[in-house]
């Protein structure tokens, strides 16, 4: 048995559904399950994802912006492509989450996918499961940057008020960064009205559970255009890979 609710805690019906109204609100749902057969039968929570053709994701009820798990941690979260067949990669979580209940994956091609959340074996349980789109991976290399302050690689995207930005280097939390040596320092600017100017509203140097990498997320409040600034801490010399997603 399945109990669906939207994010915003209303019963979703199959006319909205259809009519894809919800389709910014589906990427964070509520559910409550049993006898899911980890996640396997019809008994299982499902739901509609439109993934772009190399499109990254992570998904799941744990260590994403809005993800709650059940408090016996047993929740299982699958995904499955347009001709429902289960592409299913588990293995990135952060600190306190088990590995069923997080999903990293980069769509071949583009379609609606199908999100399965559920609990391990026959078990019932409950959680809200939230959808973590990238919007960019790179690759950089720094030297003598004081903290993130000079001698930067910057990048610059936009993004719109109400959205979660995770800009990270941390392999253990985010699928796709890494550090390949060093201590890396990140450091988030919002571009002011005169184009030219910046305000710094995040950064990381060390995050929790993440060794010498760094990991931020900061909540929108405004539309505009946010310039990512990666560096070293000190002035060290590092070399990592950077992922900014928009949860």
């Amino acid at each position: 048995m399945v109990v669906l609710v939207s994010a915003c805690g209303g019963e979703v019906t199959q006319e909205e559904l259809e009519l894809g109204s919800l389709k910014q609100r589906l990427e964070l749902f509520q559910y409550n399950a049993t006898e899911t057969n980890t996640a396997s039968n019809t008994n299982s929570a499902t739901q509609p994802i439109e993934l772009g053709v190399n499109e990254t994701v992570m998904i799941g009820t744990c260590g994403l912006n809005g993800a709650a798990s059940d408090p016996t941690n047993n929740n299982v979260v699958r995904l499955k492509n347009p001709a429902g067949v289960e592409v299913t990669s588990w293995g990135v979580f952060s600190s306190g989450c088990t590995s069923f209940s997080r999903v990293s994956y980069t769509a071949p091609a583009a379609g609606v996918y199908s999100i399965w959340a559920g609990c391990s074996s026959s078990q019932s349980c409950s959680g809200t499961v939230s959808v973590s789109k990238r919007k960019g991976q790179v690759t950089y290399s720094a030297l003598n940057t004081n903290g993130a302050l000079l001698n930067t690689y910057n990048k610059q995207y936009f993004f719109d008020g109400g959205d979660v930005i995770r800009v990270s280097t941390c392999t253990n939390s985010s699928y796709g960064a890494s550090v390949t040596s060093g201590d890396t320092f990140l450091r988030l600017f919002k571009q002011t009205s005169t184009s030219t100017g910046y305000t710094e509203v995040a950064l990381s140097d060390n995050a929790a559970g993440c060794g010498t990498a760094s990991e931020l997320t900061y909540l929108v409040p405004s539309a505009g255009y946010y310039q990512i600034r990666a560096g070293c801490a000190g002035n060290s010399s590092c070399n990592a890979t950077f992922v900014v997603y928009k949860e």
